[in-house]
């Protein structure tokens, strides 16, 4: 007999005794197999239990992701409500700061007129203080007034055309900045060329009501062709004859004119620019005062013309001692 026969029996002596410790009973065979799989799973990490282990670390992660991204979210929501509310609130101040100057330097109930060079006489319905003006900035040059839009602002001249972006009348920071003639333009208010400066602000102060002129039938209204300078010791009235916009680089920009003609001579190449029909014929003005402001997303500039077609002398008032 062979060894293999030994060991696993043979075919021929079916009724030869198999030691049992040489060959494993089929219950053992099962119970082993079994064991043997448990065993592989953990091995390999297989399994329902692990499976739910790596479902629920998944999610485990998942949730850390969203909570952090929420967090995140959070911070920048509160960060930028804080800064819209600072925004606001210097808004409000430059508002509420104006409106105090107005009060310290203009007297209602006293109107001063005026007549324009056709004749026809028109009504300031208030008086301008220059010397309470200066006491509050040196730099000042005068008041404008915009009837049509309810406009009174104080108007400067400083150093350079950085300053009054975010520097109030009164040399305070703040957004509303200040209405200013462009620095290198001499002579300043009384130039034959006069550039004012001013920002369009989504508060809807300073110069962003000008705004209104770019409908020709706002401008078109009785009235609301006119607006006035108040100077030193002169008040004087424009007519607006040109409403466009332009690059900021544009021949706009142009000033210190070598003689008057040259000036006359740009202004009748302004009007031909205007996006509607105007009153007006600048070619004989003595003076023109541009007002600018920013326009669609700062990428051009609102243009307003005016031609001086009247004034008159106004008393002066003692200077402050304050």
């Amino acid at each position: 007999m062979s060894d293999f026969d030994s060991y696993f029996g043979s075919n021929e002596d079916t009724d030869q005794q198999v030691p049992v410790s040489s060959v494993d009973h089929p219950e053992l065979i099962e119970k082993k197999e079994v064991k043997a799989k448990a065993s592989g799973n953990k091995v390999r990490g297989k399994g329902p239990a692990n499976d739910h282990i790596k479902s629920k670390k998944r999610r485990t992660k998942g949730d850390i992701i969203r909570t952090v991204i929420i967090i995140i979210c959070a911070i920048i929501f509160c960060y930028s409500g804080i800064r819209l509310l600072g925004i606001l609130l210097e808004y409000n101040r430059g508002k509420k700061l104006y409106g105090d100057v107005t009060g310290q330097i203009t007297e209602d109930n006293t109107p001063v007129e005026i007549v324009s060079e056709d004749g026809n006489v028109s009504k300031v319905p208030f008086k301008y203080d220059h010397n309470a003006l200066l006491a509050i900035n040196a730099d000042a040059q005068g008041m404008l007034y915009i009837p049509s839009v309810d406009m009174r602002l104080p108007v400067v001249q400083g150093t350079d055309n950085e300053k009054y972006l975010t520097t109030a009348i009164d040399g305070s920071s703040n957004i509303n900045g200040c209405l200013f003639i462009d620095y290198r333009i001499n002579g300043g208010i009384n130039s034959s060329h006069v550039i004012i400066y001013g920002h369009t602000l989504y508060s809807g102060t300073m110069f962003s009501v000008l705004h209104k002129y770019r409908n020709s039938g706002f401008y078109q209204t009785e009235g609301n062709d006119k607006f006035y300078i108040y100077t030193k010791d002169r008040l004087r009235e424009y007519q607006i004859f040109s409403v466009y916009l332009t690059d900021p680089t544009s021949e706009t920009f142009t000033f210190n004119f070598p003689t008057l003609s040259s000036m006359q001579s740009y202004a009748v190449a302004r009007k031909q620019e205007s996006m509607y029909a105007t009153n007006g014929d600048p070619s004989t003005a003595r003076q023109i005062v541009t007002l600018s402001t920013c326009a669609d997303n700062l990428t051009h500039r609102l243009i307003i013309h005016g031609s001086l077609i009247g004034e008159t002398a106004i008393p002066q008032s003692e200077p402050s001692n304050n």
